[in-house]
């Protein structure tokens, strides 16, 4: 026996080595792709695809030209969106957004990018405020 076998018994008789029947972690399995279709004031649109479940600010992050965001919790309108096309591809609204909608003074048919997610498919949306 080689001097790394003897290394490897001894560490398993004092119970300090690795298993190695093991199971492996469990595979996440991925996520469906969903597209993000933003359209700004002039009619320039922007697409990029992203993982389902996220928002669509969190999508734009990655676009040239992001959703703007005026707040961590939802409660500026800031990233106010109209849903042109996919509205069933997104979450309902809940109360929180209804609320901030109507605390803001903005129409209740918008969506708040923070807080709606893409369950599927593509949506298309135009934005009010993009950073710079």
């Amino acid at each position: 026996m080689t001097p790394f076998g003897i290394r490897k018994r001894i560490k398993k008789l004092l119970g300090i080595a690795p298993e190695q029947d093991a199971p492996a972690a469990p595979v996440r399995p991925p996520r469906e792709k969903v597209t993000l279709v933003v359209v700004d004031g002039e009619g320039a649109e922007q697409s990029y695809e992203g993982q389902a479940g996220f928002s669509p600010l969190y999508i734009s992050g990655n676009m040239e030209r992001p959703i703007a965001s005026g707040c961590n919790d939802s409660s500026c309108a800031t990233c106010r969106i109209e849903v042109l096309e996919g509205p069933e591809n997104l979450s309902e609204q809940d109360d929180r957004e209804r609320a901030t909608l109507a605390e803001n003074g903005k129409p209740e048919h918008l969506r708040l990018a923070c807080r709606a997610e893409i369950l599927r498919g593509t949506v298309k949306v135009r934005a009010f405020e993009f950073l710079v």
